[in-house]
């Protein structure tokens, strides 16, 4: 019984964890595309300088690419299963 449960769980894992993998690097090239209106200058904004922006991105990148490995390691695994 617990393989057959194993086994249906495995397909299902596969699909969503593809499916999630595509909508989170389609949110990250969305993300690029936008980031001159996410990044560039803010007038409200005090000392908003070009490296504190330059931080800000590199911030956001780093972050999204962590998950991003963290989502494909855990898509192989699933699809070696």
């Amino acid at each position: 019984m617990i393989a057959v449960i194993e086994q249906a769980g495995v397909s299902a894992l596969r699909m969503v964890f593809t499916i999630a993998v595509i909508i989170f690097l389609s949110v990250g090239i969305f993300i690029f595309r936008q980031r001159h209106q996410f990044f560039d200058r803010d007038p409200n904004v005090e000392n908003d300088v070009p490296v504190v922006r330059h931080n800000r991105m590199e911030e956001i990148l780093f972050v999204w690419s962590g998950l991003t490995l963290v989502l494909v390691c855990i898509l192989y695994a699933v699809w070696r299963a």
